[in-house]
């Protein structure tokens, strides 16, 4: 897993990974993981049990334009949400393509900006 540094605070995050539900810590850990392996910024609020409207906050505050969401539903299904930050527009992915998903999506929020 990628070490975090001071750097990583200041990058320009284009994905926030939040959890509606206790207990995800380590679920949100490993989609962060999966967003960087692909090389795409993402962060997630470093607290076990964040609020879910602490998380969307925290993406509008600093203009995050993507959310994916992991909640008990997610898990069990095999999906992920995506929410553009903007629109507040859903869509419900499959958790293995994710990654190509939200690329796509950021891809579309770039170009309407």
């Amino acid at each position: 897993m990628r070490a975090l540094s001071l750097v990583d605070h200041k990058a320009n995050h284009k994905v926030l990974v939040a959890s509606g539900q206790k207990g995800l810590l380590k679920e949100r850990m490993k989609l962060l993981n999966m967003l960087w392996e692909n090389d795409l910024n993402a962060e997630m609020l470093y607290k076990a049990n964040p609020k879910l409207l602490t998380q969307f906050q925290h993406a509008e505050n600093e203009r995050i334009p993507l959310v994916a969401i992991i909640g008990e539903s997610e898990l069990q299904e095999g999906k992920v949400k995506l929410r553009n930050t903007v629109t507040k527009e859903e869509k419900l992915v499959d958790r293995n393509c994710f990654v190509e998903e939200a690329r796509s999506l950021l891809q579309g929020c770039e170009n309407e900006s």
